[in-house]
């Protein structure tokens, strides 16, 4: 990647320097203010390949000498910059950045761009048939990412398995585990008529953390199952009828001992468990990506935000969902367990990026 620093009056200016010295295909790396003086100072990259496209200062020849085209390529210039700045302002690192950009040369929206982009596989809430088994047909993933076409960066990420039944909470302590396994209760209560949930708990070392759990399924009428180790787990999940529908919250889990983490993954590889990593917005990118790199130990494929209405940023789950190849399922927002947890796809996740700038206009 080869990089060259522009200088200018004003951002427009600058952008056309850009334009004309390496071709739309550049990359804006930083923008700041010009140093003791009024002005910008932009740094943008192209991929090494041999020659620059165009020395600076020359007029760059149209790809198409046609007005349509012209303005094709102007709006989506105006979307890769403001996606740039966007993602920035989210703390997403410039390696990703790097490599959405060279997917956003022909998007103007920012909605079908994440869309197709990210993978969105939601929970599925809905009542399972009949005599169902649980992992039965399901209904279409709400969005497939591009990993389906072969474009995506991440093009291992396993296919969507459809309807489960029996989904398991983990992740680090305090990242609301055990409020979104009751909220998911409770979604699932309000959406069948004659509900088959089972609610199991791992957790008998946080203090109180049974004693919540056991608050909020008993709201709802439903039996709480403790199971201390593997072996209980097993137990209750064999016990089951195979229609039910079976949530499993976690205890908090320190993804830097091994020990544990090792622990937790036995849970995760019983047979017909789906581990879903719950991790907040709004946290570090970095340590959001290490902190997920001990997770994949468990066969970790889907990603629930948490707090997304208490963080202006999401660069950390952004991060993680772009570095391991994980789908986002769901996420929450409010403390209690009576609203719903929100589906993820394109648009809400375009909502949440763009929510703090559109409420401070």
């Amino acid at each position: 990647m080869r990089l060259r620093t522009f200088t200018a009056p004003d951002m427009p200016a600058a952008m056309q320097q850009v334009r004309q010295a390496l071709g739309d295909e550049a990359i804006i790396l930083s923008t700041q203010p010009q140093r003791g003086r009024k002005g910008v100072q932009v740094t943008a990259a192209i991929e090494a390949s041999g020659e620059w496209p165009v020395a600076s200062g020359e007029k760059k020849k149209p790809s198409s000498p046609t007005t349509r085209h012209s303005s094709l390529a102007t709006e989506t210039e105006a979307f890769r910059f403001d996606l740039q700045h966007l993602l920035r302002f989210h703390n997403v690192p410039e390696l990703f950045i790097a490599r959405m950009m060279k997917q956003a040369e022909k998007q103007s929206s920012l909605e079908k761009f994440l869309g197709e982009y990210f993978i969105f596989e939601p929970i599925n809430l809905d009542p399972l048939p009949p005599q169902g088994g649980g992992l039965g047909r399901g209904k279409e993933v709400v969005g497939r990412g591009l990993n389906h076409a072969g474009t995506h960066p991440h093009p291992g990420h396993p296919p969507y398995r459809g309807r489960e039944n029996i989904l398991m909470l983990v992740g680090p302590p305090g990242v609301g585990k055990t409020l979104t396994t009751a909220r998911i209760a409770a979604q699932l209560c309000v959406n069948q008529k004659t509900p088959a949930i089972a609610v199991i708990t791992t957790d008998n070392q946080r203090a109180g953390g049974i004693e919540q759990l056991q608050a909020f399924t008993s709201i709802l009428g439903l039996d709480l199952h403790v199971a201390p180790t593997r072996a209980e787990l097993w137990r209750h999940i064999q016990s089951q009828p195979k229609d039910m529908r079976i949530l499993i919250d976690t205890a908090g889990c320190n993804p830097y001992d091994a020990k544990v983490v090792s622990e937790l993954a036995a849970y995760g590889a019983l047979e017909g468990v789906e581990p879903i990593l719950v991790l907040p917005a709004g946290g570090d990118s970095e340590e959001a990506i290490d902190i997920a790199e001990a997770f994949t130990a468990l066969p970790i494929r889907r990603l629930l935000v948490t707090r997304a209405d208490t963080a202006r940023r999401f660069g950390g789950v952004l991060s993680v969902a772009l570095a391991h190849g994980l789908a986002f399922c769901n996420a929450g927002h409010s403390p209690g367990i009576t609203l719903p947890l929100q589906p993820m796809n394109g648009e809400a996740l375009a909502q949440y990026l763009l929510r703090y700038q559109l409420q401070n206009g």
